[in-house]
Parts: structure tokens; sequence; C-alpha cells
């Protein structure tokens, strides 16, 4: 048996390797920190997505100050509110592509944006987020939490299916 911690020991692992590897295609190299509280003041913005399926559900939560939001965006003036909803999304997509390696299978909710004035307080405290610096005094946060009924184990990573849709690929209908 695989307790909840260790469920959520392992989400956290894969919310770190998501949410570099997101911002590294974007050319923001972050560096992970660790944090002894909620932060509160600094969150310009917060791109919250959840999850569900047959074994999991949970919530994927995206906050930032300004500096990382500007300097990841691609498309320099276009809506911040729109880029963060698009970075969770993105985070979310990432996260469910290394569950599925596990044997999970998850459907992904719409993004819903907040501003930083709302978030007091944030998620549960005893769900510390995973925190990130970026270069020029950026800051990232990411809450990653998970359900999972009594008795529900990850099922050991199966190598990469090369048939699937890499991460970063456009498809086009």
């Amino acid at each position: 048996m695989q307790p909840h911690a260790e469920c959520q020991k392992l989400l956290s692992q894969v919310s770190v390797e998501s949410t570099q590897s997101l911002f590294e295609a974007y050319g923001l190299s972050l560096t992970r920190y660790a944090v002894e509280k909620v932060p509160g003041h600094e969150i310009l913005m917060c791109g919250v997505i959840g999850f569900t399926g047959p074994t999991l559900r949970g919530t994927v939560i995206l906050a930032a100050n300004e500096m990382p939001l500007i300097a990841s965006n691609p498309v320099q003036g276009s809506p911040l509110r729109d880029w963060i909803a698009e970075l969770t999304n993105q985070l979310a997509g990432r996260v469910k592509n290394r569950l599925r390696a596990h044997g999970v299978e998850i459907y992904i909710t719409t993004p819903v944006v907040l501003r930083g004035e709302h978030l007091a307080p944030v998620p549960r405290a005893e769900i510390l987020p995973e925190c990130f610096a970026a270069p020029g005094g950026g800051v990232l946060w990411v809450w990653t939490e998970v359900e999972a009924p009594e008795g529900f184990v990850l099922a050991e990573a199966e190598a990469a299916d090369d048939s699937s849709v890499n991460e970063g690929d456009a498809l086009m209908f």
C-alpha cells in the first residue's frame, strides 16, 4: 500500500519537474527553494485548474509575481491574465503526461485566474507550495494537491510512448 503522503510526495516531485521544464521551454530557468510559510502579498496572479479521473482528483495552482510572467510570455504586451491561464493549462498537461506514465488517467478542467489580492488565505496551510526563483526577482509558487481513495497505489513508471504528442508541440486541426 502507498499512503496518501507518498502519493502527495510523488505528485510534488512531478510538479517540480513539470514547472521547471515548462518555464525552461520559454527561456526562463527556475531555481527551487524551500519555503516555511505560505506567500502572500507578492502574488500578482494565480491560475487554478482542477483534474479528475477514475482514481485521482486534485488541483494545480500556479501563482507568480509579475516578472516571470512577462519574461516567459512569447507575445509581449498580451494580457498577463491570459498568459498565466495558458501556463497553468500547460503545467496541468505536463502533470497529466507524467501521471499517465504511472497508469493514472485524469481529465483537466478549464483554468480560472485570480488576482493576488483575492488569495487570502491561500490553499490549506499544511500543504506548502513548491517555490521557484527566476533571474531578475521573479518568484513562482506551485501547489499540487491530490485526493486518492484508501489503498490507492501508483504503478511503477512505464517507458515513454513515442507515439504521443511531445510537450510543447502544436497540433493543428
